[in-house]
């Protein structure tokens, strides 16, 4: 049984984005909601969440691959 090329791609940009979905959601729990909660309560410096040590790379990946917003760089004073 051949595939087409068609399905194949359907096939694997199902899977593509499940995986980018697993990955975000994973963020989002870990990351994304401590922090936002800590803010909402009012940024108390004993409450601070600590960051798991892969933040920095799954950010960095989800810019990489359209899934967060790229945030512009801060321009620098004169």
């Amino acid at each position: 049984m051949t595939h087409t090329y068609t399905e194949l791609l359907r096939y694997v940009r199902s899977h593509w984005q499940r995986l980018q979905s697993r990955i975000s959601g994973a963020y989002f729990q870990r990351v994304t909601f401590p922090l936002q909660c800590w803010v909402a309560c009012g940024r108390l410096p004993q409450f601070r969440p600590s960051l798991p040590w892969w933040q920095p790379f799954i950010w960095r990946y989800l810019v990489l691959t359209g899934w967060a917003p790229r945030r512009p760089r801060r321009q620098r004073r004169v």
